[in-house]
């Protein structure tokens, strides 16, 4: 019976195309998983699990926007799949939400405004302001909204996967043909994570187009990272095997 041994495969330009894609997948991947739990909820009569609603479409909405807004280390998702025409208006709706509304602060769905308490005398009938508060009200969406943002992701991860499928065969070949496996195997690792310090955690970076280092750095308390498969489906579970 064969050994098998997991590696992170040389920098390449088949080696890069794979990774970019999954990195779409995994944020597509995201996005759905946040909006079929908000769509559990959506016609929910509780406030804290309204307010839930509103943080995982939030969360879908910035995931599936990073797909379709500009990166310095991937390409745009739209210059290797065409969104379907019959999801042309979900897909800008979902694009105009992230753009307006949860990365800035100029749509009209979330606007802040002063609210003045006013105390009427009941002798006099004499009205004064009693105190002085503010008030922002916060979008929401219905279930059937919230199904057609999903149905969306649905297609467009669908069609990501025909091209990771092309991708993983290509770098296949590639490897097969060009690398030398047997270093590969003997000095091929895995990512590593490296706990650091919060004193030493630097948010403001930005990673190169392919890792050049396989160590990970990470604050062990409170934040947690772990590994993931993104390059299949976890709601079918085929070829989610790295």
């Amino acid at each position: 019976m064969p050994e098998h041994k997991q590696v992170i495969a040389p920098s390449s330009p088949a080696a890069i195309r794979l990774a970019q894609l999954a990195g779409f997948n995994a944020d597509l991947g995201l996005a759905r998983t946040s909006l079929t739990i908000a769509s559990h909820y959506a016609e929910s009569q509780d406030p804290t699990e309204l307010s839930l609603v509103r943080t995982l479409v939030v969360e879908a909405t910035v995931a599936y926007g990073r797909c379709f807004t500009k990166s310095y280390v991937r390409p745009i998702l739209s210059t290797i799949i065409t969104v379907p025409s019959e999801y042309t208006a979900e897909h800008q709706n979902l694009l105009r939400l992230r753009h307006g509304t949860v990365a800035h602060s100029e749509s009209n769905l979330t606007p802040t405004y002063s609210v003045a308490v006013l105390e009427r005398d009941e002798v006099t009938g004499n009205v004064h302001a009693a105190q002085a508060l503010a008030m922002t009200v916060h979008f929401s969406f219905s279930g059937e909204a919230i199904q057609l943002f999903i149905d969306l992701v649905r297609v467009v991860k669908e069609m990501l996967l025909v091209e990771i499928e092309n991708a993983k065969a290509e770098l296949i070949d590639e490897l097969n043909a060009s690398a030398d496996l047997n270093a590969l195997w003997d000095e091929g690792v895995l990512p590593q994570m490296e706990p650091i310090s919060l004193d030493e955690w630097d948010v403001h970076t930005r990673r190169p187009e392919y890792p050049e280092s396989g160590v990970i750095p990470i604050v062990v308390n409170p934040a947690r990272t772990f590994l993931m498969p993104s390059t299949g489906d976890l709601y079918n579970r085929k070829g989610d095997e790295a």
